[in-house]
C-alpha cells in the first residue's frame, strides 16, 4: 500500500513526518532519510493496529497540489 506522508523541517534541524490519512502516524529523524524510515514503521505499526482491532484500513484514492496566491 501506498500512503502519502508530508514532510518538514522544524526550527531545530529535526525533519517531521506526518500521513494526512493515518493521523495518528508521525515520525521524525534527525536527516530526512531517518524521517523516512521511521515513518513507515510508524505506518506500518499503525496498520497492523487497525487491523488487530478490526478497524478500516484507509485507501488513498489520489493527491493533488494547489496553488494559491496569497
Amino acid at each position: 500500500m501506498e500512503y502519502t506522508v508530508i514532510i518538514r523541517k522544524a526550527p531545530d534541524g529535526f525533519y517531521i513526518a506526518s500521513c494526512p490519512l493515518i493521523p495518528e502516524a508521525r515520525a521524525q529523524g534527525e536527516n530526512y532519510d531517518d524521517c523516512m524510515s521511521n515513518i513507515k514503521e510508524v505506518l506500518t505499526l499503525c496498520l497492523e493496529y487497525r487491523k488487530e482491532l478490526g478497524e478500516e484500513i484507509p485507501k488513498e484514492i489520489d493527491t493533488k497540489k494547489v496553488t494559491i496566491a496569497i
